[in-house]
């Protein structure tokens, strides 16, 4: 086999795993995205307020704390969109 062959394979074999990679990495993102749809969209949405405890007193209404609550929910999000995502993929769901 010639090393032009042998070269060729090779980065086929990159092209391919590079865009297996872009794939999963394009499809985690979207089910984060997907899931992130589901928590409120503002830190003071998310406070139980029957607990007798406005947001107001524990500090929800500043820009830190919204900056943390979207950080929160993005962590979370991309944490069960990989588990989703190795699921599928020993599942045979995902090519």
């Amino acid at each position: 086999m010639s090393r032009f062959t042998m070269y060729d394979r090779a980065e086929m074999a990159r092209q391919s795993a590079e865009e297996r990679q872009l794939f999963k990495d394009e499809w985690i993102r979207n089910k984060a995205d997907q899931l992130a749809t589901s928590f409120p969209e503002c830190a003071m949405d998310f406070y139980p307020t029957h607990r007798g405890f406005h947001p107001y007193l524990v500090g929800l209404d500043s820009d830190e704390a919204q900056d943390a609550y979207a950080a929160f929910v993005e962590s979370v999000c991309l944490a069960k969109a990989k588990k989703l995502y190795s699921e599928a993929e020993f599942m045979g769901e995902v090519a």
